[in-house]
């Protein structure tokens, strides 16, 4: 590692240090080589700095559009040859090193589809090499061991290191999609999930308090902000074929999960687009938000999803946004919107208002 990307990793301001797995990942990859390299990281992917070095040709790839802006921004700091990749799925592009670094608590069913896919992106004689911030994994070694015949482990400060080189295909390739029903009023509905996108395999609780209490007219123009895999715009959707819908989430592997719930029930009323910053072409304003974000954090993507709403809907409009805290909605909406209500439903509670 170059002395000059070392000071970086350290530095007290601007890029943000490696996550943890991925500072174990950057012990071990002097150790290998490759000419075509693939890192997947849940952070900045400073282990594609580092492989740059050496490389002819290195991607880091990721699944959220907002994740990607924030590697952008870090590699455009210091200047290396690094390609910010995104989509649903890996490039379908022949790798000889893919790297990828694993944080301990990470979702176990997303971690395993996406080391599927990497062994498949890799050539013959490629290497697959992977972290986790856990001295004492053994939950990692197994899923190495379950696609490659040998697998080489390193012992780091913090963490383990596993490597595997591809000898042949995989006998079996795993679906990890999952097809489900919901039903909405009259109307049965089908939905398509994957890892990595909320909800997976399931109508999440507080989308079906946010589908009870919107009352959707007929010929309205809807936004569903932070669609997931679609639950709600599918619904609303349903309701009536002059209502319009259109599906916002950051995650590309979200927007295809309802672009195909939307073939699959066969909507043509529904847009779907992928976007992190509300800044998108709408033609027309909405007539009703609807929103369902984390409960958890500093209600950044709360906030996010109440400006975007401010932005986007007509006079009059209407945003309702599911959660399980409604105090910081009390404080933060009564400033903003008109005709405030929040009301208990189910187990959550609906924030509305009028801009």
């Amino acid at each position: 590692m170059s002395e000059s990307l070392l000071q970086l990793y350290s530095a007290p301001h601007g890029s943000l240090p490696p996550l943890p797995s991925e500072q174990v990942l950057l012990g071990v990859l002097p150790r290998l080589a490759g000419e075509q390299a693939l890192v997947i990281s849940p952070g900045r992917g400073q282990a594609a700095w580092e492989l740059a070095q050496t490389a002819r040709r290195v991607d880091s790839w990721y699944m959220d559009t907002y994740d990607a802006w924030q590697a952008k921004k870090a590699v455009a700091e210091v200047s290396v040859a690094v390609e910010i990749v995104g989509g649903a799925d890996l490039p379908e592009s022949p790798y000889d090193l893919i790297a990828m670094p694993i944080l301990v608590g990470g979702e176990a069913e997303l971690t395993r589809d996406l080391m599927q896919q990497a062994h498949q992106r890799l050539i013959d004689g490629g290497t697959l090499v992977v972290s986790v911030d856990n001295p004492r994994d053994q939950w990692l070694r197994l899923q190495m061991q379950e696609l490659f015949e040998k697998v080489t482990c390193t012992d780091a400060p913090g963490g383990r290191a596993y490597w595997g080189r591809k000898t042949k295909p995989l006998k079996k390739v795993r679906n990890f999609g999952c097809d489900f029903s919901f039903r909405d009023e009259d109307h049965l509905i089908h939905a398509h999930s994957r890892p990595g996108v909320f909800s997976h395999r399931r109508l999440d609780p507080g989308a079906r308090q946010l589908l009870l209490a919107a009352e959707i007219e007929p010929g309205q123009h809807i936004l569903d902000m932070g669609c997931g895999c679609g639950v709600v715009a599918l619904a609303v959707a349903q309701r009536s074929a002059d209502t319009r819908v259109m599906a916002v989430d950051s995650c590309a592997r979200a927007i295809a999960c309802t672009q195909f719930g939307a073939e699959a029930n066969k909507l043509g009323n529904i847009s779907a687009i992928v976007n992190y910053d509300g800044n998108f072409d709408i033609g027309r304003e909405f007539d009703v938000v609807l929103g369902n974000p984390p409960y958890y954090g500093d209600f950044r993507i709360a906030g996010h999803f109440l400006a975007t709403a401010q932005r986007v809907l007509r006079p009059g409009g209407a945003v309702l946004i599911v959660t399980k805290q409604p105090k910081w909605y009390e404080e933060n909406m009564v400033d903003q919107w008109q005709d405030v209500t929040i009301f208990e439903s189910g187990n959550y509670f609906v924030a509305c208002g009028r801009k």
